[in-house]
């Protein structure tokens, strides 16, 4: 979790078997590194040093399986647990086939800013390759996780296009159960059995909920059977959202938006520390420092 303490409403909550503060992870310096990055940066930024938390924490665990909160599972992955016998890292694509309608053309002309693979989902297996992966992942998301696609950078996740390229062992998951999003709705119809849902006659293994307004409108442009059981799938996550609170936890303010004596961070100094290196090298902990601070290093 990024926040400076565990909220109190969190501790309530019997949802989860454990919860770790990101700055618990094992960073150096979290407070140093985030200062530069907003709070949709910052979750991205966490993914791989959250992976690499779960493994050195659990060394007993030979499989590890990342899920973005914003999703529902529907069934066993049983597709995955078969990849992992003969790779090690598995990811998803946000789209499985070339585009045939013109309508749709926009999603592959979206992957080209914000990348092939959807980090919603990462599947890893304890190697030495997958090891190489996080250390490389890691390193990269310190210094360039920023939302920036006029410098190639969308976050953590336009760096995925490079891991087929750099790492052995890397499946690409192109079952259509898999991460089924907005983005993807156009080739994915999803059908009713007695007890669950498929997609493109596999089963539906999860949902990715992901830009959450636009899945109704997208839904309602298919106009099909996809539509009716998309809906419904949607209100049913949004009813689970309902009955755990989400509303009144998603109203808490995010703790990092603030320094230490309650003064706001503003975007403005936010990226006068993210474009002075100078800055970077002299504040140790920015969110301890008066915000008059950073105006000797505006540029």
């Amino acid at each position: 979790m990024i926040e400076k303490n565990l909220p109190v409403s969190i501790r309530r909550l019997d949802l989860f078997d454990e919860i770790v503060l990101a700055k618990d992870m094992g960073y150096l310096n979290f407070e140093h590194t985030i200062f530069k990055y907003s709070q949709y940066e910052t979750a991205g930024f966490c993914k791989g040093q959250l992976l690499r938390y779960i493994f050195q924490k659990y060394p007993k665990e030979e499989h590890v399986i990342y899920l973005d909160s914003d999703t529902l599972v529907f069934g066993p992955f049983i597709e995955v647990e078969d990849t992992l016998r003969l790779h090690s890292i598995a990811l998803t694509p946000h789209i499985l086939n070339p585009v045939k309608n013109p309508a749709h053309l926009f999603g592959e002309f979206a992957l080209l800013n914000s990348g092939n693979f959807n980090t919603g989902f990462i599947a890893l297996k304890r190697s030495t390759e997958c090891q190489f992966f996080l250390d490389w992942w890691c390193d990269r998301l310190n210094q360039y996780c920023y939302t920036d696609p006029p410098r190639g950078l969308f976050n953590e996740q336009k760096w995925m296009d490079l891991v087929p390229v750099f790492f052995d062992k890397v499946m690409n998951l192109k079952h259509p159960g898999y991460n089924v999003a907005y983005w993807n709705l156009f080739e994915r119809n999803i059908t009713k059995t007695s007890d669950n849902y498929k997609v493109n006659d596999q089963p539906l293994r999860f949902f990715h909920f992901s830009g959450l307004p636009y899945i109704s409108d997208t839904l309602y442009l298919i106009n099909n059977e996809t539509t009716t059981h998309g809906i419904n799938i949607l209100n049913e996550y949004q009813r689970l959202l309902e009955d755990h609170g989400h509303r009144d936890l998603s109203n808490i303010p995010w703790s990092y938006d603030y320094f230490d004596n309650g003064r706001l961070v503003s975007d403005k100094i936010r990226n006068i520390y993210k474009n002075n290196h100078l800055a970077q090298s002299q504040i140790i902990n920015p969110f301890s420092e008066d915000r008059r601070v950073f105006k000797k290093y505006k540029i």
